[in-house]
């Protein structure tokens, strides 16, 4: 995969992670107290971790031809920590 088509895909990952944030987002807003607290801790640690991302993409988008595919390496690594943390969140809210 070239670099171009490598950040559109990473990008447009972010924004349907987005999306699924303010899914839980508006979960929280319904649900109890507890609930609430859990869902909008879970939120935090996505965002967190989405910045850390959104960093290693940036530095992805400046990098020079031959030092790109080790920071890829990077960003893939950083990009399914998110997917992982995303994903367990929704199931553990999807009953909310």
């Amino acid at each position: 995969m070239e670099r171009e088509e490598y950040i559109d895909e990473m990008a447009a990952k972010l924004k349907d992670w987005n999306a699924e944030v303010e899914k839980l987002e508006a979960k929280a807003r319904e649900a109890s107290a507890e609930a609430k607290k859990e869902i909008n801790k879970e939120v935090e640690i996505f965002r967190a971790k989405k910045q850390k991302a959104e960093h290693k993409l940036d530095n992805l988008k400046k990098a020079g031809e031959d030092s790109w595919k080790e920071l890829q390496a990077e960003t893939k690594n950083a990009f399914e920590d998110i997917k992982g943390t995303l994903d367990n969140a929704v199931r553990r809210f999807e009953n909310i």
